[in-house]
């Protein structure tokens, strides 16, 4: 998908998405607002979440992406969320880091109603937010009769939102059901 309405008269974000990875690569493109990779998941993802309890809360690391990861990998960590989250939220910090060139990392992860609303980011860095389970990444695509209207990011894409981008992204996690966990990755 080339860009939500408003795009070009810049009352919305440029926005670029796709299911295939190459997205990621309209980073670096001019004027892009947020990246959005719809990432398709194993269905064992799915049946994982809505089998198991999750925590309340939320958990927040920073870091090196190595103390990132070992922190990740602490028992404690392994307790609270499947595996295959864990590994997942590895990686993407992984890939995260790689795409913003940074040295530190900051890592929020748990229950999307513990989020308060962002904030513009400092230039040079890299926020990436995904909600897993039953949970969507919500942003203001645009306004019409002086309200906002809002899209959503659905459950397991991976939204990239550059601080280097020309407009603000508004975004919120919005909660579809119970078995919802929220990963906002904070390169910079």
């Amino acid at each position: 998908m080339e860009s939500w309405s408003g795009a070009e008269r810049r009352t919305a974000p440029y926005v670029r998405a796709s299911a295939l990875p190459g997205v990621l690569a309209d980073l670096a493109g001019p004027g892009v607002d947020m990246v959005v990779w719809a990432r398709a998941v194993p269905p064992a993802w799915h049946e994982t979440l809505e089998a198991c309890a999750l925590p309340a809360g939320r958990v927040v690391l920073c870091g090196t992406l190595d103390e990132v990861t070992l922190a990740l990998r602490r028992p404690d960590m392994r307790r609270r969320y499947p595996a295959f989250l864990i590994e997942d939220v590895e990686q993407t910090a992984a890939l995260v880091a790689a795409l913003a060139v940074c040295a530190t990392l900051t890592v929020v992860l748990g229950d999307p109603t513990a989020w308060t609303e962002a904030g513009p980011l400092p230039p040079g860095r890299l926020r990436t937010l995904c909600c897993y389970g039953a949970g969507t990444v919500d942003w203001v695509s645009g306004r019409a009769g002086g309200c906002d209207l809002v899209s959503s990011v659905s459950p397991y894409a991976l939204a990239f939102v550059p601080a280097w981008g020309a407009a603000h992204v508004a975004w919120r996690f919005g909660l579809l059901g119970a078995g919802a966990v929220a990963v906002e990755i904070v390169a910079g």
